[in-house]
């Protein structure tokens, strides 16, 4: 669905907006919520991150717009991000934060925060929303704070619960990047085979792009059809090492006779195309 990558890294160039608040929450709430969640794409390593706020050549240009009043602000600001070759940008809406009063089994106090951030996936070419997701807290576990180090959304008091809560977002935000923003890259070269079947790949991602062992991705063979490109889902691959900053060695799990008579018919300059595998995770629901 997400086309657009940058060819070496299988990455895209996405701008995080600023975020809004429901309610009273204030604003070094809403900043330490949204810098977590920023955080947490960098270090999914899928995408280029930019901050909105901050980024000098967006602000720059958006200083310009006062010479044209014939155009929104909006439309101009997609026009700056198309020329900065942006493909996304994330908007998010803080919907909820709680923290909750809780007993221990000592009968001392604790409070217990929960955060939800609403994230609108925005196409830069068009300009419209093409997903919504709630990045949320929900489901972490309570750890004792005496465990130094571990995530929480514990404290003893409501700021300090909702601030430890914060930070949770960034691994949560780490795990939409990853399902909601699939690398893509191609095979190599075959690495191995036996008895006519494809055992072993190496693709063209690695350690820059996030890649880690145990990864899934779908093999394609890209088409034409009627001047229509066209891709079909020929196999799947399984990270066995990430090997450098882009490539890894990947097993062959499935159809590796028809992967390997693919890369045998290929002409000079050809390749399969590979597209990881979604993640599923509990914190984060479609809307």
């Amino acid at each position: 669905m997400r086309a657009q990558t940058t060819e070496t890294t299988g990455k895209e160039i996405v701008f995080v907006n600023e975020f809004k608040g429901s309610g009273n929450l204030e604003g070094s709430t809403i900043a330490a919520i949204r810098n977590n969640i920023i955080e947490g794409l960098i270090d999914a390593k899928r995408l280029i991150v930019k901050d909105l706020k901050s980024d000098a050549q967006f602000q720059a240009e958006m200083t310009k717009r006062a010479a044209d009043a014939s155009v929104s602000e909006e439309e101009y600001g997609f026009t700056v991000l198309r020329n900065m070759n942006a493909r996304w940008v994330i908007a998010g809406t803080i919907t909820h934060v709680e923290a909750v009063r809780k007993k221990y089994s000592d009968g001392s106090y604790y409070y217990d925060a929960a955060i939800n951030v609403s994230a609108n996936i925005i196409d830069v070419a068009s300009g419209t929303i093409t997903e919504t997701k709630t990045i949320t807290t929900e489901g972490n576990a309570l750890i004792d704070l005496t465990g130094i180090g571990k995530e929480t959304t514990i404290g003893n008091t409501e700021e300090e619960a909702i601030a430890n809560a914060s930070k949770v977002l960034k691994n949560k935000a780490k795990s939409f990047a990853e399902g909601c923003f699939p690398l893509k890259g191609t095979i190599l070269e075959v690495a191995s085979e036996k008895k006519g079947k494809a055992e072993e790949v190496y693709i063209s991602l690695g350690e820059t792009s996030g890649v880690k062992k145990g990864d899934i991705f779908d093999v394609f063979e890209q088409r034409v059809i009627a001047g229509r490109n066209s891709r079909k889902k020929i196999g799947e691959l399984k990270v066995k090492a990430v090997e450098g900053d882009d490539i890894s060695l990947c097993n062959v799990t499935k159809e590796g006779k028809v992967i390997l008579e693919k890369i045998q018919a290929l002409e000079e300059n050809q390749s399969l195309s590979i597209e990881s595998r979604s993640k599923s995770n509990g914190s984060i629901i479609s809307l």
